[in-house]
């Protein structure tokens, strides 16, 4: 039976604030130089100077401790061969400060680091709270609390190099992160601003999410399509979505696609929706999801369509079910089918409108089927047409 060798290379340590010195502009260090420490630092910890003088100097600590310090952010190090001190992500430092409003201890918590026989401090955790201690004055001897960990002092750089990317992984591999609805419910509960306001934004349609609200009577579990649909789409599009939906019980739980969809449509051919709203006094979006969500397979079973299901939220985005090409696009473009149906089955129409109230055919250049054309990719632009117009249910 033959043994592998593992060969490894080891690289050299990095000052972690000398890497900040090098990849932050100027200009980043001055705009966040109004920013200041917003909390006390948890005292009574050693000095980390002292610490190391011991360690190297007597016989007070024979390796293998494990202590809190007081350590100064100049005299950490990190080692490229196992952790990702050379890819900080420097943009995130700043974000972060700029939401914090400068450098928090208590949401910094403490790092972690090992002290080698040669008296360098490799820090495993916390590149990026070092980084933000820096930056916000640049000054080489501020602190920041730190579990150092004391090497055996007849260890190998093997045996430490092991051992340090051991608690590195734990941190990295080994912890369980949190889902969507985990950060949510956290930053809700923190009063973070995004979170609140998301909060407020479902609270008037009965919308809930991950169970913060008690009295909701509608779950949403991909927040992240909401915030998509308002950004990208506009609030009033994603409100008359939710609305519609909503007052109308389509489901309890409502998906993100159909967020997204629904939204589009509404802003793609909101001139046709209010004018056939305004001509019958109705409110024909919301009217035509009842209708198909609640009553069309009751009705197609009284005429002899036993197995005739209602219109699902899935149904309407789930491209590959329909052998139709991805994207919001084609949901979209079912929306259409439905709603000119719905308008016909009702003898809606409008005036210069053949055929159907949202018309395929026209050289208006305010044709709003046209206009939602453009916006799809030319791949998929040729088939639209054959979605708005084929039954897909």
């Amino acid at each position: 039976m033959t043994t592998t060798m593992l060969k490894k290379i080891y690289r050299d340590v990095k000052r972690i604030i000398d890497l900040a010195l090098d990849k932050v502009d100027e200009k980043d260090f001055e705009n966040l130089s109004k920013y200041r420490v917003v909390d006390q630092m948890p005292s009574g910890h050693p000095l980390m100077e002292d610490v190391v003088r011991d360690y190297l100097t007597g016989d007070k600590y024979l390796g293998g401790e494990n202590i809190l310090v007081s350590a100064r952010i100049g005299d950490l190090w990190g080692d490229p061969t196992y952790n990702r001190v050379e890819e900080i992500n420097y943009h995130n430092c700043m974000k972060q400060i700029r939401n914090v409003g400068g450098f928090s201890f208590f949401a910094a918590d403490s790092l972690s680091a090992f002290l080698r026989p040669s008296g360098t401090v490799a820090c495993t955790k916390g590149n990026h709270r070092i980084t933000m201690r820096f930056l916000i004055d640049r000054d080489p001897n501020a602190r920041i609390i730190v579990g150092l960990k004391l090497h055996n002092k007849n260890a190998t750089i093997e045996q430490m190099i092991v051992a340090e990317a051991r608690d590195h992984t734990f941190d990295c591999s080994y912890r369980t992160s949190q889902k969507g609805d985990d950060k949510f419910r956290s930053n809700y509960h923190a009063e973070e601003g995004w979170a609140v306001k998301l909060y407020n934004d479902c609270a008037q349609f009965s919308i809930g999410i991950a169970g913060t609200n008690p009295e909701a009577k509608f779950d949403l579990p991909r927040y992240s399509y909401l915030t998509r649909a308002q950004n990208n789409i506009g609030h009033v599009f994603t409100n008359k979505f939710l609305e519609a939906f909503t007052s109308k019980q389509c489901c309890s739980v409502i998906g993100g696609n159909i967020i997204v969809t629904g939204s589009a449509f509404c802003k793609h051919f909101q001139t046709i929706i209010s004018k056939v709203d305004k001509e019958y006094n109705v409110d024909s979006f919301a009217d035509m999801l009842h209708f198909y969500f609640h009553k069309w397979g009751p009705l197609m079973e009284q005429i002899g369509e036993p197995d005739a299901k209602n219109v699902t939220q899935e149904m309407i985005t789930d491209a590959a079910a329909w052998n139709n090409p991805p994207g919001q696009e084609p949901g979209i473009a079912r929306l259409v089918m439905l709603y000119n149906t719905y308008c016909a089955r009702n003898k809606y129409v409008l005036k210069g409108h053949a055929n159907t109230v949202i018309p395929f055919k026209s050289d208006s250049e305010d044709n709003e089927w046209n206009k939602f054309l453009d916006t799809c990719h030319p791949y998929i632009r040729p088939s639209m047409y054959n979605v708005a117009t084929t039954k897909f249910f």
